[in-house]
């Protein structure tokens, strides 16, 4: 039996997450997800979404979901916001310590950075890796290794237009995808 990777859409519904130039980040990031389930499946993986429309889902939810599918990977998708406008940049999250995740978001953050060199990062590398680390509900509430990404800042203008386009969303989930599928090649799943 195939090992379920368990994307998680950020916000939805009343909550529509950031909401800058235009735009909602639940909308991005559930077009993003839906991308990267096409990716992963014809990868032969087995995606999950924690929600497939624009519905609300409180993070305890997520959780619950997460604890009841067992998956091998948990992976919630976000866009940033900022009072700065000129804020900018791409950022992966594991929970505090060295923990399985942290190989994920490694790998999820190093396909990223191929398939986008002239991105902004935003990263940590204090403990060896770039992945932020923060409790973050999603992160420390999952049983599995959990990685959260933020794709951008809608409240950036420039980072707004390029998320909001289909070939950006298109073109992360592929990278993603790719990250999730290095990682799995060279970690046992649970």
């Amino acid at each position: 039996m195939k090992q379920i990777i368990l994307i998680d859409p950020g916000h939805g519904g009343k909550d529509p997450g950031a909401v800058a130039n235009g735009l909602h980040e639940a909308d991005i990031n559930l077009a993003v997800a839906g991308f990267l389930a096409i990716a992963l499946r014809e990868a032969g993986a087995a995606p999950l979404l924690t929600r497939s429309r624009d519905t609300i889902m409180t993070l305890g939810r997520r959780a619950s979901i997460e604890h009841a599918l067992k998956p091998g990977l948990f992976i919630s998708l976000h866009c940033n916001a900022a009072t700065n406008p000129q804020a900018h940049g791409i950022e992966i999250y594991t929970s505090p310590g060295q923990t399985k995740a942290d190989a994920a978001g490694t790998a999820i953050f190093e396909a990223i950075r191929e398939a986008f060199p002239q991105a902004n990062y935003r990263t940590d590398p204090s403990d060896g890796d770039p992945d932020k680390e923060e409790r973050f509900f999603v992160l420390t509430m999952t049983l599995c290794p959990a990685v959260l990404l933020e794709m951008g800042f809608l409240t950036n203008a420039a980072e707004a237009d390029w998320l909001s386009r289909r070939e950006t969303q298109m073109q992360m989930a592929a990278a993603i995808a790719k990250g999730i599928l290095s990682w799995k090649e060279t970690t046992p799943w649970i």
